[in-house]
């Protein structure tokens, strides 16, 4: 046994930011009802009634085993006290017990002690991290007081990670060690590391030098733009992570999202012709050929220099959105299909990642692969993470694999705070119901995913994690009986405190407002304005009127007009996110009833049935709640204005953003009728035109009734781009159609 003698003498003035997370000042009979603010929630905890004070002198021992560790939280004493030897204080002992398993441990703060017992060195970080939690600076007395407790604690699930693409904005290493401290207090064990893409190579790679020199670097308006990591970067992390016992995974991606590879060393596509690093986002048609046999000798190259790296268990090795074009165009991709006896391109790529994974297994690491690894055949032993959705986690267990979730509905942290709130995170259940007891400890865990197109510097990274990470990290860690949103959100608004002041720049819980339309008992068209939070002030402007007003629950307003909603959060004196803004369109279909004869996906449903006779106009962000998309069929639905109604024209809003391979429909059919048997053709929009332009667009279609007639239903066809064009960096994919209403004038 090693011991370490500290005296720490206190000095009320100092910054105290990293031992205060909490401030909480109460008598000895009131301890039991503290909030200790402990994220994520221990699994047992009991307070008791009694303090341990920090005030005079502190004795740390630890076992041998635990020397790293006992180390580690001398620097954080250290870092804030002075520090002189001998023995005279109080005791902080990290003592070996094997009763527990690997990452639990047991946390005990007596009045004279505190004891942390685990059975191995990522147990008693972990307890080190819940005592830094639990550390208060107490309002009324120079001192640091916890209250005395016995806390017992395991996590729920093994992985529990994040993924950050350093691919298409870059992070330097500063930004990198940041997050894996951030990612050790909150107790998360996996950084997922996106390295590879198709607008850019970020790691070294000695034996084809051109993957950094070319591909790490893309022209935008600016000039070039990029960064790699040499080896001696990564083996820095790779190490400063193991210290805070964080598995470093990371992520070389085959075959598609190989663009800056491919310019790099155009050899390895199935046209063999020079190309740039990508510039814009999406996804493109130029991927590894699968019939080439150099490419498979090019990734094991890459493959053995990762491996060497990185002593973690798995390789993650992408295996999403890749186009078969190229393949399908291609002789030698066509002559593999031929000898391997494979039927289509899908279980061609099953074919690339087979290979791969022989070669991963064969030096002891498992493949990780995205959800598209399942088509054409699932590896035998790959690891699926399912983002597409649950279903591809569901269906991966099922065949017996192991499986991480972060579906995009709760785990995607670059979409907006609209559309994934905290409360939405906390929500989130990585076990699906669907598994049967077996198939459920198939499921390793999950992750959050920050993917970066939208995410250019460190403070716009900040906002998007914090604080989602912390109800991430309480899903993956506690057990779902445990856990309560409203005892979770007091406890993060403390720790959102605390961050703010590390200088993470953290974003907001919740949006600051929803807004919904409907119908009154009098068939009046109202307006309602749901606040995020109730601690918030809003001034809303609707025309000419404006108002300042505190909201505890909703407020409904009456309209008669169409116009723009703009509405500013305060929380403080100070604003809550930027000015919420609304178009309100009144028309004559407001509030009728919409049936579909084609199915809208369950990833943008807007507001289901009513969605596209609400009111509420979509914005040039087809995430915002209001735009309603159909996947790879056309959109059929009839409106029911309940009487026959006279009408001047009809307008429809189409959404168009290519480059996430949504499209305008090439053609628009309006049809009407009084009795929804007999029909007559209003006529037919014609509009390939537009399917071209890039950028993002909204596409106002309309047409008149000029006869003028009365007519109760109102039919919509708009049929979509076949597949993408060839033009199209996607050629050969299917297409969206978004939509947001069909205005009755």
């Amino acid at each position: 046994m090693i011991n370490k003698f500290i005296l720490a003498t206190i000095n009320i003035f100092n910054t105290l930011i990293l031992l205060a997370l909490i401030s909480v000042s109460c008598s000895n009979n009131e301890l039991k009802k503290c909030n200790t603010n402990i994220i994520p929630l221990p699994k047992e905890m009991i307070i008791e009634n009694g303090t341990f004070e920090l005030n005079k002198s502190i004795f740390i021992k630890y076992d041998d085993l635990f020397e790293v560790e006992g180390e580690f939280l001398e620097r954080i004493l250290s870092d804030q006290f002075k520090l002189d030897d001998g023995q005279n204080g109080k005791v902080i002992s990290l003592k070996k017990v094997n009763n527990y398993i690997k990452e639990g441990y047991q946390l005990k703060v007596n009045r004279n002690d505190v004891l942390i017992e685990a059975s191995s060195r990522e147990g008693i970080f972990y307890g080190i991290q819940t005592l830094i939690q639990l550390m208060e600076l107490n309002k009324h007395e120079n001192n640091i007081v916890l209250p005395t407790c016995k806390i017992n604690d395991l996590p729920s699930f093994k992985h529990r990670g994040m993924l950050l693409d350093c691919c298409r904005h870059f992070f330097d290493k500063k930004v990198i060690k940041k997050y894996i401290n951030l990612l050790a207090q909150y107790k998360m064990n996996k950084l997922h590391w996106h390295l590879t893409e198709d607008q850019g190579w970020r790691i070294e790679i000695d034996k084809y030098p051109k993957l950094t020199t070319i591909g790490s670097q893309r022209k935008d308006s600016s000039g070039s733009y990029g960064g790699y990591y040499t080896k001696e970067d990564i083996k820095e992390i790779v190490d400063y992570a193991k210290n805070k016992h964080i598995e470093v995974i990371p992520e070389i991606e085959f075959p598609g999202h190989s663009q800056a590879a491919i310019a790099a060393y155009p050899q390895l596509s199935c046209t063999g012709k020079p190309i740039d690093v990508a510039t814009e986002w999406g996804v493109f048609k130029d991927i590894y050929c699968a019939g080439n046999d150099s490419v498979f000798t090019f990734m094991e190259d890459v493959l053995g220099e990762v491996i060497k790296l990185f002593p973690s268990s798995f390789i993650h090795i992408g295996g999403d959105e890749a186009p078969k074009t190229r393949w399908e165009n291609c002789p030698k991709c066509q002559k593999r299909m031929l000898e391997e006896n494979l039927n289509d391109e899908h279980e061609l790529q099953s074919y690339f990642i087979k290979r791969i994974e022989k070669y991963l297994n064969s030096r002891g690491k498992t493949l990780i692969g995205w959800d598209e690894i399942l088509e054409g055949g699932l590896a035998k032993n790959a690891v699926v993470q399912s983002w597409r959705g649950m279903n591809g986690g569901i269906e991966a267990a099922k065949h017996g694999n192991k499986v991480i979730m972060s579906p995009t509905s709760h785990a995607y942290f670059d979409y907006s705070i609209k559309s994934t709130d905290l409360k939405q995170v906390y929500h989130f259940d990585p076990i699906p119901t669907e598994l049967d007891s077996i198939q459920k400890q198939l499921v390793l865990g999950g992750e959050c995913n920050l993917w970066s197109e939208h995410i250019p510097d460190e403070k716009k990274l900040d906002e998007m994690v914090f604080p989602r990470m912390l109800a991430m990290s309480e899903v993956l860690w506690s057990y779902p009986k445990e856990r309560n949103y409203d005892a979770f959100l007091a406890r993060a608004d403390n720790h959102t405190h605390l961050l703010r002041s590390y200088g993470v720049n953290v974003g907001l819980d919740a949006f600051p407002c929803q807004i919904s339309t409907f119908k009154d008992t009098s068939n009046k068209a109202q307006i309602s304005i749901h606040p995020g939070r109730k601690d918030l002030q809003f001034k809303y402007q609707w025309g000419m009127d404006s108002l300042m007003l505190h909201m505890d629950s909703s407020l409904n307003m009456p309209i008669n007009r169409s116009g723009l909603l703009k509405i500013q959060a305060t929380k403080d004196n100070n604003l809550y996110g930027e000015t919420v803004q609304q178009e309100i369109q009144l028309h004559k279909g407001l509030f009728n009833k919409v049936s579909y004869s084609s199915n809208y996906s369950s990833y943008y449903q807007a507001n289901g049935e009513s969605s596209l006779t609400d009111g509420q106009l979509g914005s040039l962000d087809f995430r915002d709640g209001d735009w309603q998309g159909f996947w790879d069929t056309k959109i059929d639905l009839t409106i029911d204005l309940e009487r026959e109604i006279p009408f001047d024209s009809l307008i429809v809003h189409f959404y168009q953003y290519i480059n996430s391979w949504i499209f305008s429909p090439i053609e628009i059919s309006f049809n009407v009728s009084n009795d929804s048997i007999n029909w007559t053709n209003l006529g037919i929009v014609k509009n390939e035109e537009n399917i071209s332009k890039r950028g993002k667009l909204i596409d106002k279609i309309s047409i008149n009734n000029s006869s003028k007639k009365p007519y109760r239903y109102i039919n919509l066809v708009a049929t979509p781009l076949k597949v993408i064009p060839d033009w199209h960096e996607a050629a050969g994919n299917s297409t969206w159609l978004f939509i947001d209403e069909i205005i009755v004038r």
